[in-house]
């Protein structure tokens, strides 16, 4: 596992071997300026996957953003898809906007995902082959 971007918004990590990007979003980002390396490191990430990559993404800390993050995420997705990913785990935690919030997000970019209550079972979704 190699470690591509840690700080106090998020954690961001890649697993060429399973050809998978590791990503912890934490807390309340009040506007893009919190996290202005964000898109970079995401485009970092998926130089170390193959078209095909799967991502798991723990939401469990994250708190629902406002309109120019949400944005910002969209984008995010956007270029992750544009990059080859095939399906992303959703672990979600409480926090019902939250879980509103990456719903609609995910609608708009077109991401193909999957929601869990723990890593067990997003790993397992994410390591079967699907045919869709």
């Amino acid at each position: 596992m190699k470690i591509v971007a840690e700080n106090e918004h998020y954690i961001l990590a890649v697993d060429p071997v399973r050809n998978r990007v590791y990503l912890t979003l934490i807390g309340f980002w009040k506007s893009r300026a919190v996290a202005p390396r964000y898109l970079e490191d995401l485009r970092r990430a998926t130089r170390d996957v193959t078209r095909g990559y799967t991502i798991l993404t723990d939401l469990t800390k994250m708190k629902a953003p406002p309109a120019d993050v949400t944005a910002m995420h969209t984008e995010a997705q956007q270029l992750l898809v544009a990059a080859g990913l095939s399906k992303t785990a959703e672990i979600l935690g409480e926090d019902i906007i939250a879980r509103m919030s990456v719903d609609r997000i995910s609608r708009v970019s077109g991401m193909y995902k999957g929601t869990f209550d723990n890593w067990r079972e997003a790993e397992s979704w994410l390591d079967k082959v699907e045919v869709r």
